[in-house]
């Protein structure tokens, strides 16, 4: 599973292409010619959340009946808003203006990782956004338990 991590900022170019980061590039390994998934975040943020297309696969299985009511909003956000971004020979993207318009994004984009997703911000936006983050991390480090046991095969 890719894991993201780092902050970068990339210009986009006249075509409306920009460059995913070589490390997320990386993460993705042999399924980076699959490109990834975007859509407009459902946390809140004026970013968008790109996800790797196993992320995507393991969502939609996690789904056990996606027709349920109680679904519709998931699925309609997850699957319907999202969009295919596949990577050119370089590893650019092209973003949909509808997202661009969204985030706010116009000649640069400030890609976060996440984890297992990274966002597309408008830099400052981004940038300001993580500076938060920190600071309330750092506020509540006594309250933050992270499970960091060995997950690695045959690992005791």
């Amino acid at each position: 599973m890719p894991v993201f991590v780092g902050t970068y900022i990339n210009r986009i170019d006249r075509k409306g292409r920009v460059s995913v980061p070589a490390p997320f590039r990386a993460s993705f390994g042999g399924a980076a010619t699959g490109g990834a998934y975007a859509m407009r975040s459902i946390s809140g943020a004026r970013a968008l959340d790109a996800f790797a297309p196993d992320t995507i696969d393991r969502l939609a299985a996690s789904i056990d009946n996606p027709f349920a009511e109680e679904h519709e909003e998931f699925t309609n956000a997850i699957f319907g808003a999202s969009q295919h971004l596949g990577f050119d020979a370089e590893g650019r993207v092209v973003v949909p203006d509808r997202f661009r318009a969204f985030a706010g994004i116009a000649d640069r984009v400030c890609f976060i990782g996440r984890g297992v997703y990274f966002q597309m911000w408008e830099p400052e936006a981004g940038l300001a956004r993580q500076e938060e983050a920190i600071q309330r991390a750092v506020q509540n480090r006594g309250d933050i338990r992270l499970r960091l046991s060995d997950r690695r095969e045959g690992a005791a």
